[in-house]
């Protein structure tokens, strides 16, 4: 019986410039596999890789979308992996019945369109399709075209930093741990690197959700 429900979809922007070796097969399915770890009590049918450099899901809610969506992005830069991902979240009608094995054999007009919409977010230059509620669909697009305004100015040779900035709240614990002589040394880089904004932004898409 057809059903609607929170899809993820997700594929490796610019693949076919990245050399395909066996350390890069080995993150992504290194990635994959943690999030599948991570969220097991939260997914539906586990993140799939279905295309080599795509994977695709079904969670149970729109806030697992995004924690899982915001924990992808920072494992990615926690450890350095030198790509980054498209995502399509879509909440859409599935008319067979869902594998809770593995995100195949499955179809319907919600994984047609996730699917879809990675194609148009490339065309688009948006790294975010977001189809989940018309009535916040919106404001939730604007938040991630601001988060990716954030991480696009991040380089590879700063994710180490980045990464120290998101898991260390104040900036005592960076001078702490020895990644900065003084706290006001740590501020300023967090500011160039606007940490602060970033935060913003995921605390605003969860106010946002919460409202659904």
């Amino acid at each position: 019986m057809a059903a609607s429900h929170h899809i993820i979809m997700a594929d490796i922007i610019s693949s076919r410039h990245i050399n395909k070796n066996d350390d890069f097969m080995h993150q992504f399915k290194a990635l994959v596999k943690l999030a599948n770890t991570e969220f097991t009590h939260h997914i539906i049918s586990p993140l799939t890789i279905t295309l080599g450099d795509e994977f695709q899901g079904i969670v149970n809610s729109t806030k697992t979308l995004f924690d899982l969506l915001f924990f992808l992005e920072e494992q990615i830069i926690e450890a350095h992996y030198p790509y980054g991902l498209r995502y399509s979240l879509v909440f859409g009608e599935i008319e067979t019945e869902i594998n809770k094995e593995i995100a195949y054999e499955m179809y319907g007009p919600g994984l047609t369109r996730a699917r879809e919409a990675l194609t148009t977010a490339k065309e688009a230059g948006d790294n975010y399709f977001i189809a989940i509620n018309e009535h916040l669909d919106d404001q939730l697009r604007l938040c991630m075209k601001l988060y990716q305004s954030i991480k696009s100015e991040w380089k590879l040779s700063e994710f180490e930093i980045v990464s120290a900035f998101l898991k260390h709240k104040d900036y005592k614990d960076l001078k702490r741990i020895g990644l900065y002589k003084t706290r006001s040394g740590a501020w300023k880089k967090g500011k160039s690197l606007r940490i602060d904004e970033y935060n913003i932004v995921k605390q605003l898409v969860f106010q946002i959700i919460g409202n659904e």
